[in-house]
């Protein structure tokens, strides 16, 4: 799995300058900071498959001491690059699910790492650990439901009847296909590993509906889009239906 993303990292470059990465990342960033802002000052923060540090540094800048976990040393090098680009230090240590810490955190996060994972609750058992009482645990990973319509709306109803049957999920950015994990089922794993569910975001949930790319390119489009989903994202039905799905959990 390393050599995986290792190998694809020029890639996943391109991705991250594009509006819809930008507008992943700004919206997954208010949330971050708005947990932060509830926990206190100078957080413990471990970023565990962290990467290059995209959801870290900016919790950084907060003034949080942050860890990224992640199993590829070039990875971890683009944490450190993107870190240092904002005057700010990350620890990076290289290592994944399999390698978790000793100690507990005031706050976890785990994004779009556990598809890349066998079924079954241990992952999430492991990470729930990890949490202090009081303290917040933040899960994300693609949305099999926001994958059918996106299919529906770009390719239409024969391609979206082949995603909704489809065992797998194509990753287009690193040439591959990982499990489906469906938002209910994190819930009761969490749920089972002790944690309360805070509240459940959805995530480019207009930007995969509107299929011109190219419009989102404009600005003043891009910012309008940016604001309907800081609106769309906590609001129900609306968070079902993006391209990921983002769980906060809190240990009581």
């Amino acid at each position: 799995m390393n050599d995986l993303f290792t190998d694809h990292l020029a890639a996943w470059r391109a991705y991250t300058a594009t509006p819809w990465a930008r507008i992943r990342y700004a919206v997954v960033g208010d949330v971050l900071r708005r947990e932060c802002d509830s926990l206190g000052e100078r957080l413990r923060i471990l970023d565990v498959g962290g990467g290059d540090g995209l959801d870290a540094v900016p919790l950084a800048a907060l003034g949080h001491d942050v860890t990224v976990l992640d199993p590829s040393a070039a990875w971890l090098a683009e944490a450190r690059r993107h870190a240092a680009e904002a005057g700010v230090d990350v620890a990076t240590v290289v290592g994944g699910l399999d390698d978790l810490p000793d100690g507990t955190w005031d706050l976890v996060l785990c994004h779009f790492v556990l598809r890349y994972r066998p079924a079954g609750p241990g992952d999430v058992e492991a990470l729930a650990a990890l949490v202090r009482p009081g303290g917040r645990l933040s899960l994300m990973d693609v949305n099999p439901a926001g994958r059918v319509l996106r299919k529906l709306v770009s390719e239409g109803p024969a391609a979206a009847s082949v995603e909704l049957v489809a065992d797998r999920l194509e990753t287009v950015t690193f040439g591959t296909d990982t499990r489906k994990v469906e938002i209910d089922d994190a819930v009761a794993e969490a749920q089972d590993a002790g944690l309360d569910v805070r509240a459940l975001y959805g995530h480019r949930i207009a930007n995969h509906l509107l299929v011109d790319d190219e419009a989102k390119r404009d600005q003043e489009y891009f910012e309008q889009l940016l604001s309907l989903e800081r609106d769309l994202s906590g609001r129900a039905p609306f968070n079902r239906i993006g391209m990921a799905w983002q769980l906060l959990l809190e240990r009581p």
